[in-house]
C-alpha cells in the first residue's frame, strides 16, 4: 500500500517516486524518536482512560464482526502490475478483508457517553503465475485505537451511535518475485513497513435483539492514516539498491464493518 519503487514487476521509473535520500543522520534520528514517543504517549493515555472506566458501575459492551477497509493506495484488480506507480495506483482504493473487535465502557448503565476500544486486522494479498515465474505481494493493515462513544437515546429497537478515536495503525507491504534461468530459479523479495498516527470517525446502526445481545447492522469509520517520511533502499534497473526518502503522507482510508454486539 505504499508508492514504492520495486522492480520485480517490470519496467518502473523510481524518479517520480520519492527522492534520493539527503536527510541528515541526526534529523532522522530525531524524527524516528518524536513518532515513537508520541505512539507509547497516546497508548498510555488510552489505556489510563480504559482503566478509569472499568473501575465504574456499567457493564461493558462488546463487539466483534468482519471488517473490510478500503484503503488508499494499496492495488486492486482494476491495476495492471506493471503501472502501480502512476496516477491511478494512488488515487484507486483497493479492498482489504479481516476482522475488528471493540469494547465500549460506560460510566453507567444509563449514560449515553462511553469509550471504545477498537482493534482490527485487514490483509489482501494476489500472486501473478506467468511463463518465467511468479509475481506474490501482500499488504496487512492493523489499527489500534480508542476514544470517546455517544449512544443516541432509545429509539426502539434501533440503536445509532458515533464515535471519534486516536491510536496508531501497522502497516505493512511484501512483494516477492521468483524467476526461472537456465538450471536455476532467482527469488526477490522486497518487505515494508512502519507504524504511525491514525484516526477514526464513525458511526452505526445496532439491532436491539435483547436487553444483552445486538445485531450491527452497520459501521462506517472513515480512518486516515498520517504516514511520516520513510528511508529506504529501492531496487532500480540494473539491480542496484539505491537509498530513497518518501515523503510522509495521508492515507485517507474507508472501514466498514458488520457484526455482533453482546
Amino acid at each position: 500500500m505504499f508508492s514504492l519503487g520495486f522492480q520485480i514487476w517490470g519496467e518502473t521509473d523510481v524518479s517520480s517516486a520519492g527522492k534520493t535520500a539527503g536527510m541528515n543522520v541526526s534529523d532522522n534520528w530525531r524524527c524516528t524518536v518524536s513518532y515513537r514517543l508520541c505512539h507509547w504517549l497516546v497508548l498510555m493515555l488510552l489505556l489510563s482512560a480504559i482503566s478509569a472506566f472499568g473501575q465504574n458501575e456499567g457493564r461493558p459492551e462488546f463487539f466483534v464482526g468482519y471488517s473490510n477497509l478500503l484503503a488508499k493506495g494499496v492495488p486492486d484488480s482494476s491495476n495492471d502490475p506493471s503501472s502501480f506507480f502512476n496516477g491511478d495506483f494512488v488515487n484507486n482504493r483497493g479492498g482489504l478483508h479481516g476482522i475488528t473487535g471493540e469494547v465500549s465502557l460506560y460510566p453507567s448503565t444509563t449514560s449515553p457517553f462511553g469509550l471504545t476500544g477498537n482493534i482490527s486486522f485487514n490483509r489482501m494479498g494476489k500472486s501473478a503465475e506467468i511463463a518465467t515465474g511468479s509475481n506474490k505481494e501482500k499488504t496487512n493493515v492493523w489499527y489500534f485505537m480508542a476514544g470517546p462513544s455517544y449512544v443516541f437515546p432509545d429509539q426502539g429497537r434501533l440503536v445509532p451511535f458515533v464515535r471519534i478515536m486516536a491510536g496508531i495503525a501497522r502497516t505493512n507491504y511484501e512483494a516477492a518475485i521468483e524467476r526461472d534461468v537456465a538450471n536455476a530459479t532467482l527469488k526477490s523479495t522486497f518487505d515494508f513497513g512502519g507504524t504511525d498516527f491514525a484516526m477514526g470517525f464513525g458511526a452505526g446502526l445496532d439491532l436491539k435483539v435483547n436487553d444483552r445481545f445486538k445485531v450491527r447492522i452497520i459501521q462506517a469509520d472513515y480512518a486516515p492514516i498520517f504516514m511520516g517520511d520513510r528511508s529506504v533502499a529501492v531496487l532500480v534497473p540494473g539491480n542496484v539498491f539505491v537509498p530513497r526518502v518518501f515523503e510522509g503522507q495521508r492515507q485517507d482510508n474507508i472501514r466498514f464493518s458488520f457484526g455482533v454486539t453482546f
